[in-house]
């Protein structure tokens, strides 16, 4: 087997999430735009390294936006910052998606 370079996962990069009053995502600004949400198709919490210095308190949400593109976000819950690990123009193409 030969060896390879490492390459780095993309790094989350801060994103604008504007909320609804019960905190669920409404809608993001990605690409100067703001893009609605019409479905949360899932969500999970990660909640890591709890005896480090460095905890991971993370609320992860797979939308589907405007015009039918499919996001990966998270919410910081420490940090109080909204997050995505999709880099920009990368969203695919939602299939089935499901009002929320």
């Amino acid at each position: 087997m030969g060896s390879r370079p490492v390459r780095r996962l993309e790094q989350p990069r801060t994103l604008g999430v504007i909320t609804g009053p019960n905190g669920l995502p409404h809608a993001v600004r990605l690409d100067g735009k703001r893009r609605a949400v019409v479905a949360i198709r899932d969500d999970w919490l990660v909640q890591d390294r709890w005896w480090t210095d460095s905890p991971v308190d993370r609320h992860y949400f797979e939308l589907v936006i405007e015009p039918g593109r499919v996001i990966v976000v998270f919410h910081d819950v420490r940090a109080r910052q909204w997050h995505t690990h999709t880099p920009p123009n990368m969203a695919i193409r939602a299939q089935n998606a499901r009002p929320a």
